[in-house]
């Protein structure tokens, strides 16, 4: 059995006869399979890289930049992402366009349902933390911390809630709760899982 090598293949530098507007083209065609998919598109031409910003109405800050890159023939182009993948030859922008929903389909999800928790979550309203802390908070953060060693608690002056980092070799845990007997319980979680 043979070893195996693994080597780098340079990508070869665009043609001088492949002129940016053919690479419009074929961005156009991804952009229109893209929008199918259910995303926002922003035709970005203006830079030295035609590309295709994909993004999420509600979450236009978070996105993907697809770009053509040239494959390793004169006639094979790529849809890449801003990492780097290679999508989907030029001639499959659908192909490219379900890869790119695959990208960003756990982020989308994540920051929804992160939002959907802040906007139902009902909080008392507080335009400013009292001057003073409560004492009473000052005890419950001193039992906490004598009783779970590393791990950092405290009041939420603005979210109105229990707060604590609990320690976990290289992975370190958030967790938050409406009462201190709330928050013993998923700090005893968080490090037992």
């Amino acid at each position: 059995m043979g070893a195996l090598v693994i080597r780098w293949v340079e990508p070869k530098p665009w043609n001088g006869d492949d002129p940016a507007s053919s690479r419009k083209v074929h961005l156009d065609r991804f952009a229109d399979e893209a929008a199918r998919e259910g995303w926002q598109v922003t035709r970005r031409y203006d830079g030295p890289q035609p590309l295709i910003h994909v993004y999420d109405r509600e979450i236009q800050d978070f996105g993907e930049s697809i770009t053509l890159a040239p494959g390793r023939t004169a006639d094979m182009w790529w849809f890449r992402s801003s990492t780097g993948e290679n999508l989907a030859p030029h001639t499959k922008p659908a192909q490219a366009a379900k890869q790119v929903t695959r990208i960003l389909i756990p982020y989308v999800t994540a920051v929804r349902a992160a939002r959907s928790h802040q906007t139902q979550t009902p909080r008392p309203p507080s335009p400013t933390p009292p001057a003073v802390p409560d004492p009473s908070h000052q005890t419950t953060i001193a039992g906490l911390h004598e009783r779970f060693a590393g791990v950092v608690c405290w009041w939420g002056t603005y979210t109105y809630e229990w707060w604590a980092i609990v320690p976990g070799g290289t992975q370190w845990k958030i967790v938050n709760a409406e009462d201190p007997e709330t928050l013993l319980h998923k700090i005893l979680k968080a490090r037992n899982p």
